[in-house]
């Protein structure tokens, strides 16, 4: 039983290793009131209105969203997962 229990410490270790390696390959920047999305594993992204309507979506490994002040949710599917980010324009 203990050994089952490490093996499962040590595989979510890597699980999260893999997760921060995913990030450092998802770059999300502002360009003016434009949202610019790119990795090159990234396969789409969409940008959703806090209450849940989708405004936009783009496939392929570089999007950009033009927006308004507000507050968003970006998902994007990378490497075969979902990454999801809030985004805040001010």
């Amino acid at each position: 039983m203990l050994y089952f229990v490490s093996l499962v410490a040590i595989l979510a270790g890597f699980t999260s290793a893999d997760a921060a390696k995913r990030n450092d390959i998802f770059t999300v920047r502002f360009r003016e009131n434009t949202l610019v999305v790119s990795s090159e594993q990234m396969e789409e992204a969409r940008i959703y209105t806090m209450q849940g309507r989708l405004l936009q979506k783009e496939r392929g490994t570089f999007a950009q969203f033009e927006l308004e002040r507000g507050e968003y949710r970006l998902f994007a599917k990378v490497s075969g997962e979902t990454v999801t980010r809030r985004i805040e324009l001010r």
